[in-house]
């Protein structure tokens, strides 16, 4: 007959075994350990679609009735990038944040800068992007101060980057982002 020490021996054993087996842990340790290159080249790919419809646009559909949904799902994918960037174990990595973050940037306001721009439209439409400024304000600061150490010096490094799409920033009238450069005071 089995003793009592010998049932609870073999259950132990096999408890351990199964929850050795189980990968629960080790994926939730990958889920957090992203580095915020990943994080910001995820983000391009996800939103590139949803900037592409800012192209599409025509002077008879450029209104803000037809940007703000576009806005709004740009919004909600940079908002998600932003909580991934703060959520614990996203480290910077040995990429390239800010050549990532150039990349997201000029994914997003090229073409709602063409958008902006379509002949024979009424500037009346352009407040729609006003949300635009104040999250990708916050991937800025987030990601500079992330990066870390002289804001002043990736701040210029970063406006060199983005190049003429200060222009657009400005056109946009995305105060939050001009603030969050540098570039407004």
């Amino acid at each position: 007959m089995f003793s009592f020490a010998k049932i609870v021996t073999v259950a132990a054993f096999a408890f351990g075994t199964l929850a050795s087996a189980v990968p629960v842990e080790e994926r939730i340790v990958k889920a957090r350990a992203q580095t915020i290159t990943d994080i910001l080249d995820a983000l391009n790919t996800q939103v590139a679609p949803v900037a592409a419809q800012f192209a599409a646009l025509t002077p008879s559909t450029a209104t803000a009735e037809n940007v703000t949904p576009i806005v709004n799902n740009i919004q909600s994918l940079v908002q998600d990038a932003v909580n991934q960037i703060n959520a614990p174990g996203t480290t910077v990595g040995s990429g390239n944040p800010l050549g990532s973050l150039n990349t997201v940037l000029s994914t997003i306001l090229t073409p709602a800068g063409t958008a902006s721009n379509i002949k024979g439209v009424s500037s009346d439409f352009i407040p729609a992007f006003s949300p635009l400024g104040v999250v990708l304000a916050t991937l800025v600061s987030l990601v500079l101060k992330t990066v870390g150490g002289l804001v002043i010096v990736l701040e210029s490094t970063l406006v060199t980057l983005l190049g003429g799409l200060t222009v657009v920033i400005s056109h946009l009238n995305l105060t939050p982002l001009l603030i969050a450069l540098g570039i407004l005071l």
